[in-house]
């Protein structure tokens, strides 16, 4: 049998096992970064999701700035995009430049331990059964799957959706898109305000539009994630594109999973015809590439030294330890409900001081099974305010020589939900190497580590954690802290929050700051 013996192993090479073993190796650590696909980034890159969402800051700033040099970058205010191909090509340019190397088309199928330490993880590979052995182990599966063969306790979906997963969207890449009309369009739609608060976007009008006319079985979602890919020109643009949906997922059973699959295949096509027929822009569109990685969004969460709790994200919760900043909404793509889209609040008995706080009853929808108690407050977070998320997340019970980073971190539901997007996967995971060198120099555990001096390093690695947000979110912040005399925020459906002013126009929260930014 083949063995690896180094001192830091990574296990998946999605964006936060890419920032692990970047800064690992600039560390000097014999770092080795396994994956099973055949290219790097996860569902940034083999899964059309290609909009940075949070703050770019650290790793994933240097990983975006060699792109936008490059011209592969459509650098805009909130959600950068990047141009998949050469992502996957900037990255593993990253980790070699760096020194760790790479093994691709590994599958990790267990663990052997040694007490409370991970002896070694055994790795299926086409040319046989290897077993890499190392001082530290960094999980950054997705899955938490090392931390799972290695008895660490974890959680999947929670006791409101009786175990559900998130709904799931298979990305494509869409070809020959006339932005320039669809912009046009979509900016008449908004200011027209006619379209509020039944849809998120033009397009998700014209999709209930699809379905009344029988152009769609069902309906599937009230807008989507449309970002583009730089490189073609505006009128003639290729879209990434997180439309479809599929609901009442258990991701961590290979037969639920492949119907999902097959459900999102059946989906893109009809939704290319669709917005062919209905979305002005879309006229000509074609399915160029379909993701080779299904978009998942949540499996296994960690029971760590802390869990993120629903409760700390609307309390924008601040952390001695903390190692990344939070300013966006709660992203609980809803389980089983296509009308609704989104879970964006979660309900408490009494209100969030520095949350949107709303006394406005939930339909049964929103809970098919489970309805919140009577008289409690609906809560959203607040632009103005941002969450941190404490180094302790990372670090797991049980086990003494491993980190987990990306979205299997130690949360509840709904807070996993808010921190699994791309920029705070990429923090935790240099957050996780910096940690495995203090551990490996100073010979102990992640457990025995302060965290504050790996927010420390963090920061000394020009990370602004000492800072509030700037740019787009002090923008938002300003624009979302008018004077109650001018606004009220109203809930819309998919249960995004929007601002209605004093003239009577609703605008939506998400998009608050995005026209005056451009």
């Amino acid at each position: 049998m083949k063995k690896f013996d180094v001192d830091v192993l990574v296990v998946g090479g999605g964006c936060a096992g890419v920032a692990a073993g970047v800064t690992a190796a600039r560390r000097g650590l014999r770092t080795l970064l396994i994956e099973n696909m055949y290219s790097l980034g996860g569902l940034m890159t083999n899964g059309y999701v290609t909009g940075v969402a949070g703050i770019v800051e650290g790793l994933c700033k240097e990983l975006l700035d060699r792109l936008n040099e490059q011209g592969y970058l459509c650098n805009t205010p909130h959600s950068p995009s990047v141009e998949p191909e050469k992502c996957k090509y900037e990255m593993e340019t990253m980790l070699l430049q760096a020194g760790c190397r790479i093994l691709y088309g590994c599958h990790a199928v267990g663990v052997n331990m040694d007490g409370s330490k991970i002896k070694d993880v055994l790795v299926h590979t086409k040319s046989g059964l290897l077993e890499i052995s190392a001082r530290l182990f960094i999980d950054t599966t997705g899955d938490a799957d090392v931390a799972a063969f290695a008895g660490v306790p974890y959680e999947v979906g929670n006791a409101e959706y009786m175990g559900l997963n998130l709904a799931h969207t298979m990305g494509i890449r869409m070809a020959n898109v006339n932005l320039v009309k669809f912009r046009e369009a979509n900016k008449a739609w908004v200011e027209d305000n006619g379209g509020y608060p039944e849809n998120m976007c033009l397009a998700g009008a014209c999709m209930d539009e699809a379905v009344k006319n029988g152009d769609l079985p069902y309906p599937i979602f009230p807008g989507g994630l449309i970002n583009q890919i730089p490189g073609a020109a505006d009128e003639a643009a290729d879209v990434s594109f997180c439309v479809g949906h599929s609901f009442y997922n258990h991701n961590l059973d290979v037969e639920d999973l492949t119907r999902q699959v097959v459900e999102q295949h059946q989906q893109s096509n009809w939704i290319e015809a669709a917005y062919r027929k209905y979305v002005p822009g879309f006229e000509n569109c074609r399915i160029a590439a379909i993701g080779s990685l299904p978009g998942i969004r949540d499996s296994r969460r960690i029971v760590g030294e802390y869990v993120l709790k629903d409760t700390d994200i609307a309390a924008a919760a601040k952390f001695e330890d903390s190692i990344a900043k939070f300013p966006e909404i709660y992203d609980t793509h809803h389980p089983t409900s296509g009308y609704h889209g989104f879970r964006h609040h979660i309900h408490s008995k009494e209100p969030i001081p520095g949350a949107i706080n709303i006394k406005n009853p939930c339909d049964r929808a929103m809970h098919p099974f489970c309805p919140p108690e009577k008289d409690s407050w609906a809560v959203w977070t607040n632009p103005a305010q941002y969450c941190e998320i404490p180094y302790r997340c990372l670090v797991p019970l049980k086990v003494d020589n491993l980190l987990v980073a990306g979205r299997c971190v130690s949360t509840e539901f709904h807070a996993m939900a808010a921190v699994r997007i791309i920029a705070i996967c990429m923090a935790t995971g240099q957050a996780a190497g910096l940690a495995a060198d203090l551990c490996l120099k100073e010979e102990i555990t992640p457990r025995q580590l302060d965290g504050r001096r790996v927010r420390q390093a963090m920061i000394d690695n020009g990370v602004p954690l000492d800072k509030a947000p700037d740019g787009y979110w002090a923008y938002l912040a300003q624009a979302s802290s008018l004077d109650d005399q001018e606004h009220e925020f109203v809930r819309l459906r998919g249960d995004m929050m929007g601002v209605r002013l004093k003239n009577g126009k609703v605008t939506m929260r998400f998009n608050l700051a995005a026209e005056d930014m451009k």
